[in-house]
């Protein structure tokens, strides 16, 4: 036991091992509810930093999970490099670059690790990541299938992700029956969305 604390407490394991409980904490007070937690964090930070994670392949999942793997696995890498040959390095400038070293190289076991890992959980937080149906369905084309649409009534029916679905639709320009149009706009009072003829947006897209 105690060559475990000297180890996880000692340059560079130290450094996930605070990551790590940081981790755990977190973990922690998301399942108990004793905090109001955000999932998502800085706008900003998660932006710049979704690019790099696509790069490194550990997008689809929540970053706190992300994280929490990454410092999991570097940690893990780190302490056992460091119980095999830790005590083979002399003190000094040396063991510092050793140090170093077995950071950077647990850092990058831990990245290859965690992209790998996460590959497989994908697909159960995809359905998470999708956008809400108000947002998703905007810009979708349609076709009416009742005998008219107007500003106060009509049908229409659409395709989305292999789902069929009959929306109340209203348009500023008469529809008839069968004719296509495209979804533009919610009407959240209404559970409607506002449409246009098909000719009308294609029109207005090749003027832009």
């Amino acid at each position: 036991m105690e060559t475990f604390f000297a180890v996880a407490f000692s340059f560079p394991t130290v450094v996930f091992s605070v990551l790590l409980c940081v981790a755990i904490v977190y973990w922690l007070i998301s399942l108990s509810g004793m905090g109001d937690v955000d999932t998502d964090g800085d706008i900003d930070f998660v932006g710049d930093f979704s690019g790099l994670m696509v790069t490194l392949g550990l997008q689809g999942v929540p970053l706190p999970l992300v994280l929490t793997l990454l410092f999991l696995i570097s940690w893990l890498t780190s302490y056992f490099t460091d119980l095999v040959f830790g005590a083979l390095v002399p003190s000094g400038i040396l063991h510092w670059l050793y140090a170093l070293a077995v950071m950077f190289i647990a850092l990058v076991v831990g990245l290859l690790a965690t992209s790998i890992v996460v590959r497989p959980l994908r697909p159960l937080f995809r359905r998470a990541y999708l956008p809400p149906l108000q947002k998703r369905i905007i810009g979708t084309p349609c076709v009416v299938i009742s005998s008219s649409v107007s500003e106060t009534s009509g049908r229409a029916e659409v395709h989305l992700d292999g789902a069929h679905l009959v929306l109340q639709v209203r348009s500023h320009s008469p529809l008839s029956h069968r004719e296509r149009a495209v979804l533009i706009e919610h009407i959240p009072d209404a559970n409607a969305w506002w449409v246009v003829p098909e000719t009308e947006f294609l029109s207005g897209e090749s003027a832009g």
